[in-house]
């Protein structure tokens, strides 16, 4: 029997102690040895390290003894003490030990041994070959020494970290006692008496070492002089229990035994009793009671009257401990209650596996050297870990283990077995290898299909319950995702499981019914249930067997007919948790003819799917020596690939030319009924590999329920419209995200096949055939890209389903409805094609759709763009998917002429078009394509068959301009920016960037969008709301929808990269910009002036027009000034407009002058001569320029209809002045 305990009071002590005179005191804590005391020797070879300790760190490459000592005055031995702390990280030996000199008559400790100069002293010297090392006393005169004292042996045969204390007394008696360090524990291990010597000067240490020891001896706390009078009582350490009735209580000294082995002065709470012995040896108390104690238990000791060496008596204490016994678990004494196989999504918990243990019984019990595992045959062991009854324990990856302390007690296996996310076993077995507890879990486990997706543990219901109920697991309700090392968050001690239910039957002969359960039944309940059998047959005997309790064998009182089918059913039935069924029934026919072949299936040429006219046995069916071919063709697996359907997959593929026989022999079916011998004659016909549209994608569950009708699980329906039976081999399918095969299968013609998540195919088989995927690619509620792909790489069928297709917003926002096909001879439409499930059921799994009508594609494909993304190819896309098997060069022409040499479909709606001969640039072209049609036969339509291309360039400043700006939109308007191709080129602006003050924005990042010269196209996140506020002034098709960044209003900035990075535009707005007799400016755009008018000038920007609706998104600005902007002396242009006026409503006045660097003002005037306005005031002049006058006065409003003189006035570096006037006429618009 092992014994345990736990402190539960950590007791503080220090010492206390009267120190009369002392001569040396130093405890390194300075980090210096120089000074105070100070040091000498080879000090180069010493240092006081990190944590406050002398440490020999000898660096020279030639080894030799190395000292340190210090010197002071002259003083007399008599009643003298030493102490110091020694550690010596190496065992010592004769050529690795220490010398430590108490007294010595020179400084140099090594002079005798390197000069032979008479040196006298007492050294102590630690270290000798051997595993005697003791620590010896000597005294030196020159080359004399005699051996004073020596200690134990052995007790310094090892690396060690101790003190040591040294006395002699004035009639020469020596006393060297050894302790730990900073405790007052010392224990005399030799004694001896000398008085040849008494004076001391220098005092200090030798070290003698190898290459691998040069840096591994420390000193500490180093003490000569007066005796230290022990003045502090000594207090308990310590306590451990030695036995189930005995405890040894450790002080922080050697105590009087007097008082120590007084048994009065213990006393042992619960009980109230005193020790019936106490022994004491040094420091530490052994006490032995009359009884013993109690398993489980709190224990209080209080401890008074013990006294130590020095007569100095403790205060009275206490100290609390907690005794238990081990005990050896019996079967399912600690269970599996909380397991993480999949911690991927993270919720709170970590992201690494986890099982927690719970502790159900009244033992405490040891884990140490017991064993986890999964399903592989590889053991790990558990660290010493005692578990409490009623507690928990974690058992996580060493790499989580720090995680999931947060959580509580945590250990480490040995190594850790990753648990599958879908399907595993864990197994607990004892340190003896008895097994303890063990599960099979799968994904049903988890009872909620999102959860079992990762993230969230399983969790134990009612830890209780006695015998294993697979509905006792769930996924954990806590929204961390589990409750590792605590209560589960599903925990409920009232449940007690699911009624029994029937998995399995067999009639393994004519008078035998053997029937399985899913859990372990009650056996009196077995053998008392009522068992009625239809058409009426007697049950003689009920058999059942404590080692396999789901089961009962029925033997029946008359055999079974052949071909005759029997319904049983069984009423009473109890589970051992006591759940209880009735009315449980199956049907079965009874058979004793053996399995027949009925069929062959060639997947592929080395893989044949054999048909039998029942189901079989799976040992038998999947024993590979019970199959042969001839002539002799090798068969390297077989699998039963459903209950009467056998897949043989062979070394060498099979020969159409050869005429081949399957024999079958020793196959049974469920009966027990053998093929002795079969032969079945046949030749190979390679299978039909689907091309594109012979298989379709038909239904789609994205969103099941729990409570749907139909079962909780997301599934396809693959429909085959082809006469032929489709092998699947080879066959992916794939979504957005992940490519999965969909493995060894095939489907018939006219078929409607499930494909479903694994785990849930025998769910769906109740609909059709159903077939599983492993992993299920996750079907995504908003939409995911669906493909089927052969064998061939080639597309067989697509649908990019997304919410919108179910047209009943109820349906989609309430899930638990499947997507189906309206028309499957239009299978490559998309939203006007498919929509949600009418059936009752919410789904027509395995069936014609529930929304099947007439829905076909009457119209051919059109061509909707052309694009040359080099000098060599084309690509033509259409506005629907066309028929890629039959896509030619001669379904194509260029103009001007261009030799096609191949073509490439890039996707269903895309081809590439390979040129013989290269496109030159700054041609427009012209692709027309005939013949080709949509994937339903229609071929495309004469009137939508061309599309226009040209070769793009780089551009380069200036090319494309921003030619206008809205960024204060009407109240539920929309930004927009303009571009002008003002180039002689053909410039692509995909991936051009577009950035605002706080945002950047790439623009048609995923399509190509080629600007002719003189083109104008408008930029905008909405095509519907700009053309509905701006009707008249807007030209749709010059208009283009991106992603573009925020304006905002007031004032900002506008700025346009290239993707080359060689052409920017920079603008920076303000509402000052816009002509100032606005009374808003919300819905009213900036305009460029003139394509030539510098960007950063305010005069280059005006309000657009009012009689434009005061913007003109793609369409020709209407301030464009249609005029080259001359550069005449100063010339205004027009020289008569009108406010509102359609078109200018401003004038430009235009100068030029011969050298740069001229200053001018510039006013205007009205006819009586009054300043109207100041345009410039001093303004330093380039050689040509312009300013704009909009007709308004200094304080921005209309000025009257009439005449108005500029007065232009120069003023040149050399003192030349200059005044030229140009008259103009403000008219009013009627």
């Amino acid at each position: 029997m092992t014994f345990r305990v736990l402190l539960l009071k950590v007791i503080c002590y220090s010492f206390c102690f009267a120190v009369q005179a002392q001569i040396i005191s130093d405890d390194f804590s300075d980090g210096d040895f120089t000074t105070n005391p100070a040091w000498t020797g080879e000090v180069s070879e010493f240092i006081v390290n990190e944590v406050n300790q002398l440490q020999l760190d000898f660096q020279p490459e030639d080894l030799k003894p190395a000292y340190i000592s210090t010197n002071f005055t002259a003083v007399t031995l008599d009643d003298k003490e030493w102490r110091f702390d020694l550690k010596l990280d190496f065992a010592p030996s004769n050529s690795n030990k220490v010398v430590i000199y108490l007294a010595s008559s020179t400084a140099d400790l090594l002079d005798n041994e390197i000069s032979g100069s008479t040196q006298e002293g007492y050294y102590l010297e630690i270290g000798e070959n051997g595993s005697d090392d003791a620590v010896s006393l000597y005294y030196r005169n020159g080359s004399t020494t005699d051996l004073i004292a020596r200690g134990q042996n052995g007790q310094f045969a090892d690396s060690f970290e101790l003190s040591i204390r040294v006395r002699r007394d004035a009639d020469g008696n020596w006393e060297i006692a050894v302790g730990n360090p900073g405790l007052e524990n010392y224990v005399v291990t030799a004694t001896g008496n000398d008085v040849n010597y008494n004076s001391a000067e220098n005092m200090g240490f030798v070290c003698y070492f190898s290459t691998t020891r040069r840096d591994l001896f420390f000193f500490d706390n180093v003490y000569f002089g007066d005796y230290i009078i022990d003045t502090a009582p000594p207090e308990i350490l310590t306590t451990h229990i030695t036995g189930e009735n005995s405890i040894a209580v450790t002080f922080s000294e050697a105590i009087d035994e007097s008082t120590g082995a007084g048994l009065e002065n213990y006393h042992l709470t619960p009980g109230s009793v005193n020790p019936s012995n106490v022994t004491i040896n040094q420091d530490t108390a052994f006490l032995t009671f009359a009884t013993h104690f109690e398993n489980g238990t709190d224990y209080t000791l209080f401890v008074e009257n013990i006294a130590d060496l020095s007569g100095n008596l403790m205060e009275p204490a206490s100290v609390d401990f907690f005794y238990f016994e081990l005990e050896e678990a019996d079967e399912r004494d600690i269970i599996i209650s909380e397991f993480f196989p999949d911690p991927t999504p993270v919720f709170g918990l970590p992201e690494a596996e986890f099982v927690e243990l719970y502790n159900r019984s009244e033992k405490f019990i040891s884990l140490e050297n017991w064993t986890i595992t999964d399903n592989t045959s590889s053991e790990s062991s558990l660290p010493p870990y005692v578990l409490y009854p009623g507690e928990f324990v974690i058992l996580a990856p060493s790499s989580a283990k720090t995680d999931y302390e947060v959580f509580g007690p945590t250990i480490s296996p040995s190594s850790w077995q990753a648990l599958n996310n879908s399907e595993d076993s864990i197994s607990i077995k004892s340190a003896d290898g008895e097994l303890v507890d063990a599960l099979a879990y799968n994904l049903s486990w988890y009872q909620d299909e999102e959860k079992q997706e990762g993230g969230y543990s399983l969790e134990l219901i009612n830890l209780e319950l006695d015998c294993f109920d697979s509905r006792n697991w769930k996924a954990s309700e806590n929204n961390t995702g589990g409750t590792p090392g605590t209560v589960n968050s599903i925990n409920d001690p009232s449940f007690t499981g699911s009624v029994p239910q029937i998995i399995n039957h067999t009639t393994p002969e004519r008078d035998k019914i053997e029937i399985a359960f899913d859990k372990p039944i009650d056996l009196n309940s077995l053998e008392n249930a009522i068992y009625t059998i239809e058409p009426q047959i007697a049950v003689a005997e009920i058999n059942t067997n404590s080692d396999e309790d789901n089961s009962v064998e029925l033997i029946l009182a008359e055999d079974l007919s052949n071909g005759i089918s029997y319904t049983v059913t069984i009423n009473s039935v109890t589970d051992c948790n006591g759940n209880s069924s009735n009315d449980l029934s199956f049907t079965f026919v009874f058979d004793d003819i053996p399995p027949g072949v009925s069929g062959l299936i060639f997947l592929s040429d080395s893989i044949i799917l054999v048909q039998f006219d029942e189901s079989l046995a799976a040992e038998t069916a999947e024993e590979a020596s019970n199959y042969s071919i001839s002539p002799e063709t090798t068969i390297s697996d077989v699998r039963l690939f459903s209950g009467n359907e056998v897949v043989l997959i062979l070394n060498e593929p099979l020969d159409r030319q050869t005429d081949y026989t399957l024999t079958i022999s020793g196959i049974k079916d469920f009966f027990d009924n053998t093929v002795l011998s079969q032969e079945t004659e046949f030749s190979f016909e390679a299978p039909a590999q689907p091309a594109f549209n012979q298989l379709l994608i038909t239904e789609i569950m994205a969103k099941p329920l729990a409570d749907q009708n139909l079962p909780n699980s997301q599934y396809l329906e693959i429909y085959n419209p082809t006469d032929e039976l489709i092998s699947l081999v080879g066959l992916r399918y794939m979504d957005a995200r992940d490519t999965v095969d969909i493995g060894l299968n095939y489907i018939l013609p006219k078929e409607y096949l499930i494909v479903c998540p694994n785990s849930n195919v025998a769910q769906m088989r109740d609909y059709g055939r159903a077939i599983g995927i492993r992993p299920w690619p996750n079907l995504n509620n908003t939409g995911d890209d669906l493909q089927i792909i052969n064998a061939g790489n080639e597309l067989v069928h697509k649908v990019f389903y997304r919410d919108t297709w179910y047209k009943e917003d109820f349906k989609n926002e309430e899930g638990g409805w499947s997507l189906e096909m309206i028309d499957t001879l239009n299978p490559c439409e998309g939203f006007s094609n498919w929509r949600a499930s009418v059936a009752e059921l919410k789904g027509s799994p395995g069936a014609v759709n529930s929304v099947t009508e007439d829905n076909q594609d009457l119209l051919g494909p059109q061509v909707i763009k052309a694009f040359a993304p080099s000098e060599n190819e084309v690509i033509v896309y259409f506005d629907e998917s066309i028929n890629i098997t039959h896509v030619i060069v001669n379904q194509f022409a260029i103009e001007p002429a261009i030799e096609i040499a191949s073509t490439t479909v890039v996707k269903d709606n895309e081809v590439r078009l390979n040129l013989a001969e290269k496109l030159s640039v700054k041609i427009l072209y012209t692709l027309k394509a005939n013949a080709l049609t949509d994937c339903v036969g229609n071929t495309v339509r004469s009137d939508h068959n061309s599309a226009t291309f040209a070769v793009v360039e780089e551009p380069v400043q200036n090319d494309v301009i921003l030619d206008e700006v809205l960024y204060d939109p009407r109240s539920g308007g929309v930004d927009f920016i303009e571009l002008y191709n003002r180039s002689d080129k053909y410039i692509n602006l995909r991936n051009w960037q577009v950035l605002g003050p706080s945002q950047e924005r790439t623009i048609f990042p995923d399509d190509n969008v080629v600007m002719a010269p003189g083109d104008i196209l408008a930029l905008t996140s909405d095509f519907d709301i700009l053309v509905n506020q701006y009707p008249n002034s807007t030209t749709p098709e010059n208009i283009a929808v991106t992603n573009l960044p925020s304006f905002p209003n007031g004032q900002g900035i506008v700025h346009i990269i290239s993707a080359n990075g060689e052409l920017e535009e920079y603008f920076e707005y303000d509402d000052d910009m816009h002509v100032p007799f606005l009374r808003s400016v919300d819905g009213v755009s900036l305009e460029r002036i003139s394509p030539d008018a510098a960007i950063d000038v305010t005069n280059s920007w005006a309000s657009a027009a009012a009689t434009s609706g005061y913007a003109s998104p793609g369409t020709v600005n209407s301030q464009l000034t249609n005029e080259n902007i001359s550069f005449g002396k100063v010339e205004a242009n027009p020289k008569t407009f009108a406010h509102n006026a359609p078109g200018r409503n401003y004038t430009i006045i235009n100068y030029t002058i011969e050298d740069a660097g001229n200053i001018a003002t510039v006013k205007i005037f009205d006819a009586k001569g009054t300043l109207v306005k100041t345009l410039a005031n001093n303004e330093t002049l380039n050689n040509t320029g312009f300013f704009r006058w909009d007709g308004d006065d200094g304080q921005g409003r209309k000025v009257r209809t009439g005449y108005y003189m500029i007065y232009f006035q120069l003023f040149s570096g050399n003192g030349n002045t200059q005044l030229i006037k140009e008259k103009v006429a403000v008219g009013a618009n009627f």
